[in-house]
């Protein structure tokens, strides 16, 4: 049974899962371990993923959306995807320059302040406020969804990565790594639940 064949069961399955694995984190790894985890899960369950509707929205032809951008899937997928592959390295290359030395709170509170702007790039189009300002809809969204998001991205993965392999046990970071990882990718998908039930509701 996939958690995709009716919503209300996925949000209900996933929901309990996640609870059963903070437990399950709790017993296996030290508090510090845990703590470090929990909030990671927090944070991503915090933040509904709405890319997949905001994906037919962008690419939606004049007979379904009159008013849409109408990105061809050329410049969606290929143009903004190697945009973004070029925002990542260069992420990694400011956070060596300028956050490297920074303790890791104030690092983490300044990419989630940070972070939290970057949802407002796809309001900003989705209610054509782009265009009433004279940017174009591609102009607007290669700057705010493939620069600004992915470089938000990189720069809190980073301190996020080495706060697990400081608080893990010694001998154990790459179990640790996998297991943060694994949950990260779970909790993605419970916000992509979370984002499609906002759309449905």
């Amino acid at each position: 049974v996939t958690t995709f064949a009716d919503l209300e069961i996925g949000l209900i399955f996933s929901g309990l899962l996640l609870i059963v694995l903070a437990v399950i984190t709790y017993f296996v790894f030290p508090k510090v371990v845990f703590c470090v985890i929990l909030a990671m899960m927090l944070m991503n369950v915090s933040s509904p993923q709405l890319g997949s509707a905001l994906g037919y929205f962008y690419t939606a032809d004049e007979q379904c959306l009159a008013d849409g951008p109408h990105f061809n899937y050329t410049y969606y997928i290929t143009i903004t995807g190697i945009v973004g592959s070029v925002v990542n390295f260069v992420s990694v290359i400011l956070y060596q320059a300028f956050m490297s030395t920074w303790r890791f709170r104030p690092a983490l509170i300044f990419t989630i302040v940070i972070g939290s702007l970057a949802p407002i790039v796809d309001l900003v189009i989705v209610m054509r406020w782009n265009e009433a300002i004279g940017i174009s809809d591609e102009v607007f969204f290669l700057l705010g969804n493939a620069i600004f998001e992915n470089l938000v991205v990189i720069l809190l993965a980073i301190p996020m990565s080495a706060i697990y392999a400081k608080v893990s046990p010694p001998g154990m970071e790459s179990a640790v790594f996998a297991y943060v990882v694994g949950i990260g990718n779970f909790t993605g998908m419970f916000s992509g639940l979370v984002g499609s039930a906002i759309i449905e509701w």
